[in-house]
């Protein structure tokens, strides 16, 4: 992918405080926040921001899209088509532009740009049933590890959500009481979200068979909880 560098009009002073936001401002004057026009740098900056949002308890709600930086990882996974997929944006992005760290940083805020605009097409949704929920609280097939032993992947879960993505890739969104959880990697394919993928856990695996999926054409969700990518 060829690295283009370019100067546009950057709306940061209309977004939301937020990591999105502090990016956009940072691509205004890279050197200035940076110390450097570099992309290493900027890895660091983010690192440091997200930590801090970890620590001060800053949680993500309202609408969906954008979605959380978090998801640059598979992002750029997908348009620059690296065969390293837990490497990372930043060593990806540097690998392509041959370790050259100022072009890197070009490449990054192409890619951040296009990130930005990503939509959904549509959504399918499903209420889920008592057998379900059953399903996800026997943790029989799926569960984690918790202070005090096996938890079930969700508590309280009520509702599921299956995106498709304005690129070829799907999300699963999963609505619980009081938290919206957004899946941490996207799927090839609605089938394999909505069933029991090969590479990750689908819905089948988490809650059983599911009978009526409600479809919905939009490009946004709001949600009044906080979102965290599980």
């Amino acid at each position: 992918m060829e690295c283009i560098t370019y100067k546009v009009p950057i709306p940061w002073k209309d977004e939301k405080p937020g990591l999105h936001r502090m990016i956009l401002q940072i691509q205004t004057r890279p050197g200035m926040y940076l110390g450097s026009i570099a992309l290493t740098p900027l890895e660091h900056f983010i690192n440091g921001y997200q930590a801090a949002e970890r620590d001060y308890g800053i949680n993500w709600h309202g609408y969906l899209f954008p979605l959380n930086f978090y998801y640059m990882h598979n992002f750029a996974d997908f348009w620059l088509k690296t065969e390293c997929l837990c490497a990372g944006w930043c060593y990806n992005i540097l690998t392509v532009c041959h370790g050259d760290e100022e072009k890197a940083l070009n490449l990054f805020f192409d890619l951040y740009q296009e990130f930005r605009q990503l939509e959904m097409k549509r959504y399918w949704k499903a209420i889920l049933t008592k057998e379900n929920i059953e399903w996800n609280d026997n943790m029989e097939h799926a569960c984690i590890m918790g202070e005090y032993g096996k938890e079930p992947i969700y508590k309280n879960p009520i509702a599921l959500y299956v995106l498709e993505l304005t690129i070829p890739a799907y999300m699963l969104v999963v609505e619980t009481e009081r938290e919206v959880h957004t899946e941490a990697l996207f799927f090839s394919s609605a089938e394999g979200t909505k069933k029991n993928s090969r590479i990750q856990g689908g819905v089948e695996k988490y809650f059983g068979k599911i009978n009526i999926w409600e479809e919905v054409e939009a490009n946004n969700l709001y949600f009044d909880k906080s979102i965290k990518i599980h």
